[in-house]
């Protein structure tokens, strides 16, 4: 008997637009319907990605775009071979909170890189190693703001202005306009998303 397929899933957008929340409910659900799969994030899903991830988001001392990048690159090539690929091979979901369309966005088009510049940096360092599909979470900058308000731990990213959370929108519709999206509309109730996730999830199996 074949193993079955593993799927490779990946929640995208800005800040406080509600992807851990819905990750959440997909992870109760898989479980529910004893559906295999693993649960990660990015930057980070191993212990040395993790520490890049720690440097990346907390450090003091200024990095430049450069140097961010490809810590980032780093710390990705280590979680796609030691954490993505073994559970693909083995028939298992991967859900990851953020991938390479964080960096192409963040990096790329915010921080001034170059989108291109990014994405070829993954064509020749990663292989191009993509999900099978993309969960791109859509929130107006006033939503993200008022959202962030609320939020007790923050990161270098939540603290930015609304300039900031403009480009990272922008950024986003530059890159989603492929068949990998499916476009969430995040101010929805999380119930109401919810379901949408599912019913894309359940055609993949």
């Amino acid at each position: 008997m074949n193993k079955p397929k593993g799927f490779f899933l990946t929640f995208e957008g800005p800040e406080a637009s509600g992807k851990s929340s819905q990750i959440k409910l997909l992870e109760k659900y898989l479980k529910k319907n004893k559906i295999p799969f693993i649960t990660t994030r990015e930057p980070g899903g191993t212990k040395l990605s993790e520490s890049l991830r720690n440097l990346i988001l907390k450090v003091k001392e200024s990095i430049n775009v450069e140097e961010e990048i490809l810590m980032l690159m780093a710390a990705r090539s280590h979680h796609i071979e030691n954490v993505i690929k073994p559970a693909m091979k083995n028939g298992k979901f991967v859900i990851s909170d953020r991938f390479a369309d964080s960096t192409f966005v963040y990096q790329g088009y915010v921080n001034k890189f170059g989108i291109q510049k990014a994405k070829n940096l993954h064509k020749k360092i990663l292989d191009n190693y993509l999900p099978n599909k993309t969960f791109l979470f859509n929130l107006s900058t006033s939503m993200i703001i008022s959202r962030l308000k609320n939020r007790k731990i923050k990161n270098k990213y939540d603290k930015l202005d609304k300039k900031f959370h403009d480009r990272v929108n922008t950024g986003y519709k530059i890159i989603s306009n492929n068949r990998r999206f499916v476009k969430i509309d995040a101010s929805q109730s999380i119930q109401s998303i919810h379901k949408t996730i599912i019913k894309h999830v359940n055609s993949l199996l």
